[in-house]
Order: C-alpha cells, then structure tokens, then sequence
C-alpha cells in the first residue's frame, strides 16, 4: 500500500508566479473566480471577512492552468454559482476539502484528489489552514486530445469519476508527473522556463488523464486500444462523409454507400465509431469549418458556415462553442491575427490572471 501523497504537502508550490499575498476573503474570492470559475463563499463561525487571509499563485501552459490557493482564519463554504466549464483536478495539500455535487461526495486529502467535469456546480467545506492545487484543463483540449486517442468524434462532455484515489498504480505515475513540472516551474533555469512551452507537459497530463482515470469513454478507449478495425461498410460511410462533408450526406445515400439498411447503419456506427451518423457528420464538419476559422479562410462566420453544410447560423455557432469553447468569431478574429483557438483560450485566462486584484508576477 502506498503511504505517501504523490503530491506532497508542506511545500507551497508557484511560488515564482503569486497573485495574492495574505489578501482579505473578498479579494482572492474575486481572483479565484476570475481563474477558475464564479462562487460564493461563507466563512463559519461568524468569522469576519477580515480574520480570513489567503494566498494565490496561478501560471498557464498552454491548455492546461495551474491555481494554488490557500485560506487561513475560518472555516469556509463554498457554492459555485455558475457550472464549470473546463475539467478541474484538485489536490489536497494542506487540510481537507468535502466536495458535493449531484449524486457523488468526495472527501480531498493526501490520500484522495477529487475531478469536477463541465456542466457541474459542486458545494465545497474548506477547513481552517486548507491549501489546495487546480490543475485546469480546457474542455475543447482534453475533448480533442481523446478523439485523437480514439480516432473517432467526442460529441458530449467527459464525464470522469470524481473521486481519485491517489494510491492506485497509474494515477500515483500522472500526479507525480504534476510534482515533477511544479518542481520544474519553481527553477528559474527549468525545462518551462527554457522556451519548451506547455506543449509536451499538457499531452502528457491529458493522456495520462485519460487512462488513469475511470470516464464516460473509458470503455470505448479500452475498445479502441484493443486494435479491433472497423468494417469496411463502416469505412465507406465514413469515406463518403470525410470526401463529401457539405454535401448530400442523407441516411439513404450512407445507407447505399455502405451497402447496410439505415438499422444496422446506425448500429454499427455505434459500435465501431461510438456515435451516430448524424453526430459523426457533424463534428466533421465542425472540424471543416473550425480549420477556415483557424486559418481566416475569408468570407464572414456565416458564409463559412453555410460552406460546410450548416443552415442554421446560430445553431451553428452553438454547437461550435460547445465544442471549442469559444465563439466562432473569436476563432475568426484570431485566425486573421495570426492565432488560432488555443490562443484564444490562453489569452481569455491570461487575461484574468492581470485582471485579478493586487497582482504581482507575470504568468
């Protein structure tokens, strides 16, 4: 049995990146909803928001944020008033932390890390003297990086266990991955400071993520890993979506090219591709017209819509944002500035990071 956190306790971590130093309750509520996302907090015991100090550090790379904060003088309950809408791994360093949210109850401690996915709105009981790390990652990242693992379309959110118990094998491996790259960014000459970048570091913690962690798509991950191929009237439905994504894509003319009746059409896409024909077209054709957006591809948000396919603007630009998590004109915008969405991303938590009050470091 393993007795020893895989993200140890006693040391405060970022401490190269603050943001707040022994700030008042209402001030690091302010930053931590700006990073992460809007709550309100209550300190028991009629603890006057003065007698409550906190600390917090924050750095980004790339798709994946970093947020230690830490609260002293009160117990405090805490209620998200807006549902998460990025994955959020929170580590217990000092204390403890009661996470409720739906059906399930976590208790965060050395021993036990908690997962909130998108479209939760959890209750937290903070103890006096609780520190706490978030690992952020972006929903559109994670979501991506899993459809590659799966060479197959994610259509809905990750939905992860919420409960990580940090004594199992693979997950011990992926949270001392999270002590090796916070002890890397506490080094001024480290690997992240020598112009790496948050690449290699965010593919790795998302893989590992994926693996160690038990999920709404494990299942179909273990399957995809088998190697098991997919039928060859599966492949030519695809084929015909993939060569063909704004044009006729009915379930007669699938149902043709595959040479299956629209039943064992739709089972099979099931199975084999873990969505329906009709989702599986349109995350291609999202993806089509995410790639003109990226590259500015000329014309305005509606004409790149209706190029691949899309009759309905909004309902476009709805789908769209809840698959990249932003707007398609702010992919535009970056595209024609020579961004793309990651960048614009980044830069929407950069810039709440020097929007947070009394900041001190660059992130």
């Amino acid at each position: 049995m393993i007795t020893d956190p895989a993200v140890p306790a006693g040391k405060q971590p970022l401490r190269r990146f603050p943001v707040l130093q022994a700030a008042g309750l209402e001030a690091a509520r302010a930053s931590v909803s700006g990073l992460l996302t809007p709550f309100l907090v209550t300190a028991r015991r009629g603890s006057a928001d003065a007698e409550v100090l906190s600390d917090v550090a924050a750095v980004t790379l790339g798709p994946v944020g970093l947020v230690y904060a830490r609260n002293a003088g009160a117990e405090l309950d805490v209620q998200l008033t807006e549902q998460v809408a990025y994955y959020d791994i929170n580590f217990a360093l000092e204390g403890h932390n009661r996470i409720e949210a739906r059906d399930e109850q976590v208790m965060l401690s050395g021993r036990r890390a908690g997962i909130i996915s998108p479209r939760m709105a959890p209750a937290m009981h903070l103890s006096d003297g609780y520190g706490q790390l978030h690992v952020r990652i972006e929903r559109f990242a994670l979501e991506r990086h899993l459809e590659r693992m799966l060479d197959g379309p994610v259509t809905g959110p990750i939905r992860f266990r919420m409960a990580m118990d940090l004594t199992a094998p693979a997950l011990v491996t992926w949270a001392r991955t999270i002590q090796l790259l916070l002890d890397d960014l506490d080094e001024p000459a480290g690997l992240t400071a020598a112009g790496t970048g948050g690449g290699p570091w965010s593919d790795f913690l998302m893989t590992g993520l994926l693996l160690a962690q038990p999920h709404s798509y494990s299942e179909r991950l273990a399957r995809g890993q088998t190697g098991a191929a997919r039928p060859s009237s599966v492949r030519r439905a695809i084929d015909l979506v993939e060569r063909e994504p704004a044009g006729d894509l009915s379930l007669r003319r699938l149902c043709a090219a595959s040479g299956l009746g629209p039943r064992a059409l739709q089972r099979n896409f099931r199975e084999h591709v873990g969505v329906s024909p009709r989702e599986y077209i349109q995350c291609v054709r999202l993806d089509r017209a995410h790639g003109d957006l990226a590259a500015g591809a000329g014309g305005t948000v509606a004409e790149i819509a209706f190029r691949w396919g899309f009759t309905h603007v909004p309902r476009f630009a709805g789908a769209y944002r809840d698959r990249y998590g932003v707007p398609p004109s702010a992919t535009l915008r970056a595209g024609r500035s020579g961004g793309g969405t990651g960048t614009v991303v980044a830069e929407r938590i950069a810039g709440s990071l020097s929007g947070s009050a009394k900041s001190t470091a660059p992130v």
